[in-house]
């Protein structure tokens, strides 16, 4: 594993993660709910600190799955698996492992992913009983955790696995533009700076020819895209936030990072970091983390709504 991203991997040795192979429900423990985005948190903060932005890599792996389930991890778990390091995209609890077969190599540190699970009226009302509040979120989460079939041993890959990668990604990255609902206006011009403008519903970006790679070209695209999904005709995000104007502009500009990230793993192209990045945006990101343990999470699944809206998905109700 790259020790460049080791940070972001769950200090939990192989015997230890035994017992988290269930995920754990906390309820009615706010303060250990808060300790939950308080890992991931400083999980993305220690790689800021240093200068590097986590979720920008090479996905040519693919989106991290699920082996037991076949499913694709969605919303923050694609940052907290997609950026540990290792080559293969799937991903196995403890006893998925032993069930399959194999085994979890001695020695091997698991990797925290989070779930959530709704409250129905009756938990609420439970909870109310209990202790005397009256407002709780509308959904908990829970936490678990898994392991990289680059740490187990006699588990069969799957076919899509590594080197797996689509045969014609760019076709894909473009196709994704194709399948969006209600799209923006898209106008291209000789410029240095790509936005997306509201007023206009148009996103302006630089001619293909002005970027060093396709790739970065549609990095840049599904960042635009994932902001005009804020539009009140689309998932009118931008009126969500009560916060003040700079934590609303760092939490936008998180939605749109990690909405291009999502993007850029389902097309299998990278998304790589640049010079404006480096300097204009991690101190604001930082800060804004800083304020806020949730705000990573909340972004997360901003983005994710995001990302299934431009793929022309049904948009999750994810927390």
């Amino acid at each position: 594993m790259d020790t460049n991203t080791a940070t972001l991997t769950q200090e939990f040795s192989r015997e230890d993660s035994k017992a988290a192979a269930t995920p754990t429900r906390l309820d009615t423990a706010p303060e250990r709910n808060g300790s939950i985005y308080e890992k991931v948190t400083s999980r993305i903060l220690s790689q800021l600190e240093a200068g590097r932005i986590p979720w920008r890599k090479s996905w040519a792996c693919g989106l991290p799955k699920s082996l037991g389930s076949g499913r694709e991890y969605r919303g923050v778990n694609i940052l907290l698996l997609g950026c540990a390091g290792y080559s293969s995209r799937y991903w196995v609890t403890y006893r998925e492992a032993i069930r399959l077969g194999g085994y979890v190599r001695k020695g091997e540190k698991a990797t925290p992913v989070i779930y959530w699970k709704w409250r129905t009226e009756e938990d609420i009302e439970k909870l109310r009983a209990k202790t005397g509040r009256e407002a709780f979120a509308p959904c908990v989460p829970f936490i678990s955790a898994v392991f990289n079939l680059d740490q187990v041993e006699q588990v069969t890959r799957p076919d899509d696995d590594v080197g797996q990668t689509p045969n014609r990604p760019l076709e894909i990255a473009a196709g994704v533009f194709d399948v969006m609902p209600d799209k923006p206006e898209i106008k291209h011009a000789t410029t240095d700076q790509p936005c997306y403008m509201p007023g206009f519903d148009r996103v302006l970006m630089p001619h293909l020819s002005q970027f060093k790679s396709a790739e970065a070209y549609y990095a840049v695209l599904y960042h635009e895209l994932t902001h005009s999904t804020g539009h009140p005709k689309r998932l009118h995000r931008f009126e969500d936030s009560q916060s003040a104007q700079v934590e609303k502009y760092s939490f936008e500009e998180l939605v749109a990072e990690f909405g291009s990230a999502f993007l850029c793993g389902f097309a299998g192209i990278s998304n790589p970091e640049t010079d404006s990045l480096q300097v204009g945006y991690i101190q604001g990101w930082m800060q804004a983390l800083k304020n806020d343990s949730r705000l990573v999470l909340k972004a997360a699944s901003a983005a994710q709504r995001a990302a299934d809206y431009i793929r022309g998905k049904i948009v999750s109700e994810d927390c």
